[in-house]
C-alpha cells in the first residue's frame, strides 16, 4: 500500500504540472508501446496517474465547498473562495477548474482497459480487478463533473486520435446519471466486497464503495435541482435537446432509497464489512461518550465507518493550521452564526424553541455536566494538567462557568466543530509556557483560552487578514491530541470521501420523499441522534411524524448538523435549489438557507485592543461580517471558455 501510495503521490506531482502534463501526452504513446504494456510496474504507475486525478480535499484552500457555502469563511483574499463570493468571475476565470483534467483521466481510463490485458505479469485475476477500478474511477470522475458542471459529453469508448471533438454535445444530466451507475454496477462485479482481509488494498475501491457512490449520485439526481426543476427549460442542446428533465418523477427517490438500503443491509447481515457508526466504546473505550465519537470518527483512519477515503496526512496536517488560532498558526476558517445556531441543544431542541433553555446573552455561572468529568481539583497546578488531559483526550467537554451562555449547554456535535471565544484550546500540551503563549497578560493561567476578540493573542498568527471574520474556529477534524504550539502530530489521517452517517441521511430524506410515514426514517434517524448523544427528534417534537415537510426541514437540518464542514453543505443547498434564498435586509438572519447576502457572525471589531479581554461582552453582538453574491448562474460552474469557443456544439451552462 505504500508503494501505492508514493506512485499515487508521484503522479499528483506529474498531472499538475504545466510543464508535463502526463495524461495529455502518454496515452498516445502508451498505447502503441508493447514493452510498456508488458511491463506490472509500467501498468501499475498508469493506473496510479488515473487515481491522480481524484481531488485531495483541500477544504480550507483549493476546494470551494466550504468557503463558498453559508456555513464558513474563509478569511484568505488569495483562495478563489474570496473572488467568487464577491462575484468576480466569469466563464474565463480560473477556479477550481476541473473539467479536462476529470477528461484526461477518463481519457486514460479507456487507454487502460483497451491495453492492460497485454501485461502477462498481472495474471487475469488483477487484470479483471483493475479493469474494475478503471471503470469505477471513470464513473467517479464523471460524477465530479456533473456535480459542478452539469450535464457532460459523454465519452463511453476510447476515441481515435482524429475524433472531431468539436462536433461532440452534451448529454442529458439523466443519460449522465445512468452511464455513471452503469459503471459502478459493473464495477462491483468484479470487486470484492472489502478489503480488511487485504489490507494492502486498503483505500481502494470494493463493493460497498461502489454502491455508496451509486446511493450518493442517485440522492442527488432525485433532488428539486434535477427532478422536475422548470428554471432549466431552455437548458437544451443546439438541436433542440432538453438537457435537464422538468418533469418531476418521484422514482427517482425510490431509486435513491434503494440503493442506499443496499449498502445499509451490508451493514446489517454482513458483520465481516465492519461497516457502521463509530463509537468510541465499540472501539476500544469502556463507556460510550457521544462528545469522543464524533471527534474520532473524523481522526482514526480506516474507521468502521468510512466507507472511502484516501491517504492524506498533509491535507489533515494543512487543515489544522488553518484552523487552529495564533500566534503561529492561521486562524482564519471561521464558522458562520448560521452553523452555530443550527445546531442542537444537548436536550436535542432547537435554539429557538421556548422550551430549549438557550440563552443568547450573558455569562454562565455554572459549568456544564461533561466539563470536569473526574472532579478535578482545578486549584492547583496537578488539577490543572488533569483537566487539560481529560480535555485532550476528549474525555470532558462542554461549556465552562463564565463562558457565553449562548455555548451553554449544547449538544456535543457543537463542541467536537466549534472553537468558540474563551473556550480552552485543546490541541496543545499540557505545558504551562505553551498554553499561556496563547494567552494575554492577566489572562495567563496555564489554560490557554482562545482570545478570538479585537485585540486577542488568538488573531496575531503573522498577518492581520490571518484572523478569523466570524468570531469563530473550526475545530471538526482537528486533532485534539496534536501539538500545534510545535506543530507535530500523533497520528497519520485520511481524507474521508463517504461516510456511513452519509448513506443514513441519504436513506431517510429519499424516504420522506416518497413515504414519510415509513418505520425506517424513525429507525436510522435514530441512530445518529443516539450516537450523538441527543434525544430522538420524534421524542421531541412528535407532532413531525409522517409530515413530509416538517420532517424534510429537520432531515436537512440534521444533515447540516452531522456533515458540516465536510463539503456537504454547499453541495445540498443547490440539489435542494435553495442556495438562492434572498437576505431579507432585516436587523438579524432569519435565514435557514442562501450563499448570497449578508454573513453573520461575532462583531470581532468591536471594543478596543488595548482593554479587551474575555469580560468583554461587545465581543458577542451578531452582526454582518461579509455580503456575498449569489446568482443562479451560481449553482453550476461555468463550462471554460476556450471549450466552448473549440466546440460548436458545447452548450454554456444556464445564465452564464
Amino acid at each position: 500500500m505504500k508503494n501505492f501510495i508514493f506512485l499515487i503521490l508521484i503522479a499528483f506531482i506529474v498531472i499538475t504540472t504545466n510543464c508535463s502534463d502526463f495524461l495529455d501526452k502518454i496515452p498516445e504513446d502508451i498505447r502503441t508501446d508493447e514493452k510498456v504494456w508488458a511491463n506490472r510496474n509500467d501498468v501499475l504507475s498508469y493506473l496510479a496517474n488515473i487515481y491522480a486525478a481524484i481531488p485531495r480535499h483541500n477544504l480550507h484552500q483549493d476546494d470551494p465547498w466550504l468557503g463558498c457555502s453559508d456555513e464558513i469563511d474563509n478569511s484568505w483574499t488569495v483562495y478563489n473562495t474570496y473572488p467568487i463570493n464577491l462575484g468576480n468571475w466569469t466563464t474565463t476565470s480560473w477556479f477550481y477548474r476541473k473539467y479536462e483534467p476529470y477528461y484526461r483521466a477518463i481519457r486514460a481510463s479507456h487507454v487502460f482497459e483497451a491495453n492492460v490485458d497485454k501485461c502477462l505479469e498481472l495474471g487475469p485475476e488483477l487484470i479483471t480487478q483493475y479493469k474494475a477500478e478503471s471503470k469505477f474511477l471513470r464513473g467517479y470522475y464523471y460524477w465530479l463533473l456533473i456535480r459542478q458542471y452539469g450535464p457532460m459529453v459523454l465519452i463511453k469508448e476510447l476515441q481515435p486520435l482524429n475524433a472531431d471533438y468539436a462536433s461532440f454535445s452534451r448529454n442529458t444530466f439523466d443519460e449522465c446519471v445512468d452511464y455513471i451507475v452503469e459503471m459502478m454496477d459493473e464495477a462491483e462485479k468484479d470487486l470484492p466486497l472489502h478489503w480488511w482481509d487485504n489490507q494492502i488494498n486498503i483505500g481502494r475501491p470494493n463493493k460497498i464503495v461502489c454502491k455508496a457512490v451509486k446511493s450518493v449520485v442517485l440522492t442527488f439526481a432525485a433532488s428539486p435541482q434535477w427532478n422536475g426543476n422548470k428554471e432549466y427549460a431552455d437548458f437544451k442542446n443546439p438541436d433542440g435537446t432538453p438537457l435537464a428533465n422538468t418533469t418531476y418523477d418521484e422514482n427517482k427517490w425510490r431509486k435513491a432509497a434503494a440503493a442506499c438500503k443496499d449498502v445499509i443491509n451490508i451493514s446489517e447481515t454482513q458483520p465481516e464489512a465492519r461497516l457502521k457508526l463509530y463509537k468510541n466504546n465499540e472501539n476500544g473505550g469502556t463507556v460510550f461518550n457521544p462528545y469522543k465519537s464524533v471527534v474520532d470518527v473524523q481522526l482514526i483512519k480506516w474507521n468502521c465507518e468510512i466507507i472511502w477515503g484516501a491517504y492524506g496526512t498533509g491535507q489533515t496536517q494543512a487543515w489544522m493550521i488553518h484552523t487552529s488560532p495564533g500566534p503561529n498558526n492561521l486562524g482564519g476558517v471561521g464558522p458562520t452564526q448560521r452553523v452555530v445556531d443550527a445546531f442542537l441543544m444537548e436536550n436535542g431542541r432547537t435554539i429557538d424553541d421556548p422550551m430549549s433553555g438557550y440563552i443568547q446573552d450573558g455569562f454562565t455561572t455554572v459549568g456544564g455536566p461533561h466539563w470536569n468529568p473526574n472532579n478535578r481539583n482545578i486549584n492547583s497546578d496537578t488539577g490543572r494538567k488533569q483537566i487539560i488531559a481529560d480535555i485532550r483526550t476528549s474525555e470532558a467537554w462542554g461549556h465552562w462557568t463564565g463562558e457565553w451562555n449562548m455555548y451553554a449547554n449544547r449538544e456535543p456535535r457543537f463542541y467536537a466543530a466549534i472553537l468558540y471565544n474563551k473556550r480552552v484550546i485543546p490541541q496543545i500540551p499540557d505545558d504551562v509556557a505553551k498554553r499561556d503563549y496563547y494567552s494575554s497578560v492577566g489572562q495567563k493561567n496555564g489554560y490557554g483560552r482562545a482570545e478570538l476578540y479585537y485585540g486577542g493573542v488568538s488573531r496575531q498568527s503573522g498577518s492581520y487578514t490571518f484572523f478569523s471574520r466570524t468570531g469563530y474556529l473550526a475545530f471538526k477534524n482537528v486533532d485534539p491530541m496534536a501539538n500545534m504550539r510545535d506543530r507535530t502530530y500523533p497520528q497519520d489521517y485520511i481524507n474521508v470521501y463517504i461516510r456511513y452517517a452519509q448513506v443514513l441521511l441519504d436513506y431517510i430524506e429519499s424516504l420522506n420523499e416518497y413515504d414519510p410515514n415509513n418505520a425506517d426514517i424513525r429507525k436510522y434517524w435514530d441512530m445518529i441522534r443516539e450516537r450523538a448523544g441527543v434525544p430522538s427528534v420524534f421524542q421531541v417534537y412528535p407532532e413531525i411524524s409522517g409530515n413530509k415537510e416538517k420532517q424534510r426541514e429537520f432531515i436537512l437540518r440534521e444533515r447540516q448538523i452531522e456533515l458540516c464542514f465536510e463539503g456537504d453543505r454547499y453541495f445540498t443547498s443547490r440539489r435542494r435549489w435553495l442556495a438562492h434564498t434572498p437576505d431579507e435586509d432585516g436587523v438579524t438572519d432569519n435565514r435557514k438557507w442562501g450563499d448570497g447576502g449578508r454573513m453573520w457572525g461575532m462583531d470581532i471589531n468591536a471594543g478596543s485592543p488595548s482593554t479587551n479581554n474575555f469580560s468583554f461582552t461587545g465581543f458577542y453582538n451578531i452582526v454582518p461580517f461579509e455580503t456575498r453574491i449569489f446568482k443562479k448562474e451560481y449553482y453550476l460552474f461555468p463550462i471554460p471558455q476556450t471549450e466552448i469557443d473549440k466546440t460548436k456544439s458545447l452548450v454554456q451552462n444556464p445564465w452564464w
